[in-house]
This record gives structure tokens, sequence and C-alpha cells, in this order.
């Protein structure tokens, strides 16, 4: 463990976060955050102070502390990962992207956007697929959609995000897309297809 995580961990205990036990587990003050309901918000500037201080699976850790909805302050930092995306690892940048997605900073869509369309990033961008995009609704997040289900990092994620979205003119182009039986995406093309032939048949009926 850094000097620089120990001192994290201090500032948490001091003000008041538990050390997290579990079992034959103890851990410290940052484990409750990522592994029990205890909210994060108290503790953001903290975290965020450290971020920028750690790295490898302590920078991890921090990321997925903040993985909370309505941190809104952690949004440009982790942004800036992606634009540093060469320094990470795609696990990591899993995290960064599934914080992303948890947060939901609508001012971050339009970097969230670009950081969809970069098929380097590849599987870091799954959660941004599923969870995100769908919810930006503009003609620029639905292309975005319709150009990851060519993407096998993130075909999947692609094709339930279609199915959210509910633009019923992805149902020829779902029909389409080849999946492979017993991987996550053949039920995700299931799933979206279902989705939005009930709605097209609403509209219609």
């Amino acid at each position: 463990m850094s000097p620089e995580y120990q001192e994290l961990n201090r500032e948490l205990e001091k003000l008041g976060l538990p050390n997290h036990e579990f079992v034959s587990f103890y851990g410290v003050p940052i484990d409750t955050l990522v592994n029990t309901g205890i909210s994060s918000k108290p503790y953001v500037g903290i975290l965020l102070k450290y971020l920028p201080k750690v790295e490898g699976n302590e920078k991890e850790m921090i990321v997925r502390a903040l993985s909370e909805k309505g941190i809104k302050k952690a949004a440009p930092l982790l942004v800036q990962m992606f634009h540093e995306y060469k320094k990470y690892s795609e696990l990591f940048l899993w995290a960064v992207g599934n914080a992303h997605s948890e947060i939901d900073d609508k001012e971050s869509y339009p970097e969230i956007i670009k950081i969809c369309s970069n098929s380097a990033l590849g599987s870091s961008r799954q959660m941004l697929f599923l969870k995100t995009l769908y919810k930006i609704k503009s003609a620029e997040a639905y292309k975005v959609l319709l150009n990851g289900l060519t993407d096998k990092k993130v075909r999947g994620h692609a094709l339930d995000g279609l199915g959210k979205l509910g633009n019923t003119e992805a149902i020829e182009i779902i029909e389409e897309i080849e999946v492979e039986k017993g991987k996550y995406e053949f039920k995700a093309k299931e799933r979206a297809l279902k989705k939005l032939k009930k709605k097209n048949s609403r509209q219609h009926g």
C-alpha cells in the first residue's frame, strides 16, 4: 500500500468512515465505500485529491468509490483518463467508463460521444453504450450506437442500448446483425428486437 493511499484512508477514518469488515476480510475505509451502500458523496473532495496521486489498483479503487449517481465533480478527471488512455489498461478504463455511466453527468455527454466513437478504447466503453448513449437521445448518439454493431467489443451493449433508445428504424439493421449463439450479444439482439417491435406495433396499431 502506497504512502498516499495510506494517507487517504487515514483521512477517511478521521471523518468517521469505518474500516470494512467482511467475514475474514478486514479492509480499509475506502473498501467500505466500494463494497457497501454507504454514499461516497461526503468524501468526494478527499477522493479527488488522491486520485492523481496513486496508481494501479489503488487508483481503480478510488474510481470505483466515485461510481455513484450525481458525483459530477469527478467527471472532468474521468474524461481526462480517457484522453490519456495509452497510460492505462483496458480493464482500468472499463471501471472509468462504468463510473461515468453511474454518475450520469449531462455536461459530459459530448465527451462521452467522442469516447464511444473511439474504437481504440475497446471494451472500456461497454457501460457507456449500455447505460448512457440512449439517454442522450440525439442523432449523433444513435449513429454511434449503430456503429457499435460492427465492433465486437461493444456489440452486445450497443444492441441493448438501441433497444433502450427506442428508434424503430433500427429494427431492420439489427435483424441483419449476425450474433453468436450463447453469447451476451445473442440475448441482447433478442431483447432489442422485442422492445423495438413492441413499440413499432403500438405506433402502427
